[in-house]
C-alpha cells in the first residue's frame, strides 16, 4: 500500500494555503460548467509524492483530471491511486511516437484509466512551425490512429500549440488541418495561451468550428510575452492566474458553453503553481 510519507496531510494543507483557506468549488466554477485540472500542473509535487498530490487536487475541489505521465505507475496502479481520492481521468496525453508505435498500449492504457479522450499535443515539423506538407502528414496519421482508438470507443484530438497559425491556401495550416482531419475520428483540444499566442481569438475558433473541440485547456500568458514564436521560447512563469493575463477568459468560456464544449482542464505552466490554482479557482467562481 502507497503512503504519503513525502508530503504530509498538514504539509497539503499547507501548500493549499493557511488554515484550509476556504476555496470556491472547482465542481462549479465556469458559467456552471465543471472545472477540471491538468496533472502536469502539479507536476513537481507529482514526482516527490503522487498520491498526496492527488489529495491536494481533491482537496483544491477537482473531480476529474486530465493525465499524462504516470510517474513510475502502471496505469492499474494510477487508477487505484485516482480512486482513492475520488478523481476520474476524463481524458490522457499520448505522444506522437506512442501513438504512431504502441497504439495497442496507448488504446490499454485509456481503457484502464477509464479515459474517454486521447491528447496528441505535438505534431512533428521541420521547421519553427507547421507547414503544409506536415498537416497533410498528421491528418492522414491522426485519421488513422482516430479510427482505430473509435474502434475501442475512445476519441483522438490534437492539442494546439501555436504552432499552426501560418498562412495557408484555407486560411492558416490549422484551418488545412482541420479540413483535412475526419471529424470521426480526430478533432482538437483548444489551448486557449496557446491560440492567443499564435494571434488568435478562441471565440472566433470555437465558433468556425462547432464540436470539433471537445476538450479545453483553461491558462492565462502574461501581458508583455512576445507573441508567434514556439513554445519553446515561452517561459514556465508566463502562464500566470487567470484573469491577470492577455486572454480574455470570461469570453473564451461562455463561448465554451454555447458550443458544449465538453471538458474544460485548468492547466498552468509555473513552477510554483498551487497558489496560482487557488486564484484562478477564485476568478472562475466570478463567472456565473
Amino acid at each position: 500500500m502507497e503512503t504519503r510519507s513525502m508530503i504530509s496531510r498538514r504539509q497539503l494543507f499547507a501548500a493549499i494555503g493557511a488554515a484550509g483557506a476556504a476555496l470556491p468549488s472547482a465542481g462549479q466554477s465556469a458559467f456552471g460548467q465543471p472545472i477540471g485540472i491538468n496533472i502536469y500542473s502539479v507536476r513537481t509535487l507529482a514526482r516527490k509524492d503522487l498520491p498526496a498530490t492527488l489529495a491536494l487536487i481533491r482537496e483544491l475541489g477537482f473531480r476529474d483530471v486530465e493525465a499524462g505521465d504516470l510517474y513510475g505507475r502502471t496505469p492499474a496502479e494510477f487508477q487505484r491511486l485516482l480512486q482513492a481520492e475520488g478523481l476520474s481521468a476524463s481524458s490522457i496525453g499520448a505522444s506522437w511516437k506512442d501513438l504512431g508505435n504502441n497504439l495497442d498500449s496507448v488504446t490499454s492504457h485509456a481503457k484502464t484509466l477509464g479515459a474517454e479522450y486521447v491528447v496528441c499535443s505535438t505534431i512533428p515539423h521541420s521547421a519553427k512551425h507547421l507547414t503544409a506538407k506536415d498537416c497533410v502528414v498528421a491528418a492522414e496519421n491522426l485519421n488513422r490512429w482516430g479510427e482505430r482508438l473509435a474502434a475501442s470507443g475512445l476519441r483522438l484530438c490534437y492539442h494546439t500549440h501555436g504552432t499552426e497559425f501560418d498562412p495557408s491556401p484555407d486560411g492558416t495550416q490549422f484551418d488545412t488541418l482541420a479540413k483535412l482531419c475526419d471529424p470521426r475520428y480526430a478533432n482538437f483540444e483548444m489551448d486557449i495561451f496557446w491560440i492567443v499566442y499564435g494571434y488568435q481569438d478562441p471565440v472566433d475558433f470555437l465558433r468556425r468550428y462547432p464540436k470539433r473541440f471537445p476538450l479545453m485547456h483553461v491558462k492565462d500568458i502574461r501581458k508583455g510575452t512576445p507573441l508567434g514564436g514556439s513554445p519553446a521560447d515561452v517561459e514556465e512563469n508566463d502562464s500566470v492566474p487567470l484573469g491577470t493575463g492577455l486572454v480574455n477568459v470570461k469570453a473564451a468560456l461562455a463561448e465554451a458553453k454555447r458550443q458544449h464544449v465538453r471538458h474544460l482542464f485548468l492547466e498552468e505552466e509555473a513552477v510554483d503553481p498551487v497558489p496560482q490554482i487557488r486564484q484562478s479557482l477564485r476568478y472562475l467562481a466570478t463567472l456565473t
